[in-house]
This record gives C-alpha cells, sequence and structure tokens, in this order.
C-alpha cells in the first residue's frame, strides 16, 4: 500500500491530521486521520480518523461540501472585516 497523494493539514508539536490517498486491492482510498508522534520520532496513524473508498460521487460530494465550507468562512471573514464596528454595536445594545 502506497501513499498517492499526502497532505498535513494540522501540524502539532505531537500529533498532525493528514489528508491521505492511497491504493488498496486496486481500490483508491481516502484517509483524513490523526497521526501521532511515536517514541521513535516515527509519525504513525492512529485509529482517529475516517476513510472511505474515492470514486466520482465521493469526490464530488467532498468538492461540494468544502466549497460551502470556504465560502462561509469568506462570508463571515468579510462581514468581520468590514461591518466589524457595526456588529459591536448592535451586541452592546
Amino acid at each position: 500500500m502506497s501513499n498517492i497523494y499526502q497532505r498535513i493539514i494540522e501540524d502539532g508539536e505531537h500529533h498532525q491530521i493528514r489528508l491521505v490517498i492511497n491504493e488498496f486491492n486496486g481500490v483508491e482510498y481516502l484517509h483524513l486521520r490523526k497521526y501521532y508522534l511515536s517514541f521513535d520520532e516515527e509519525w504513525l496513524p492512529s485509529g482517529v480518523g475516517i476513510s472511505f473508498a474515492l470514486d466520482l460521487q465521493n469526490s464530488k460530494e467532498l468538492f461540494i461540501g468544502l466549497a460551502e465550507i470556504l465560502s462561509l468562512a469568506e462570508s463571515k471573514e468579510i462581514i468581520s472585516t468590514y461591518f466589524k464596528e457595526l456588529l459591536q454595536e448592535i451586541y452592546e445594545k
């Protein structure tokens, strides 16, 4: 089993969250998993995470979900940047 793709999403001192795609028995899987630093200073996957077969439908739904999350995050940033003073006035009342 070899990794086709790997990206560290969160990098802490003793843990990481990784997005990994690998192939097993001819099927590609996507993993979003927490890794921990072993006593031998090697990053190892923990049991905390999720894995699923990577196919067109799953990829499409994942992309839609991530696009919606990015849109919400961008909206929150725009609102807090341009309407910060107004929001503070509203919540102070």
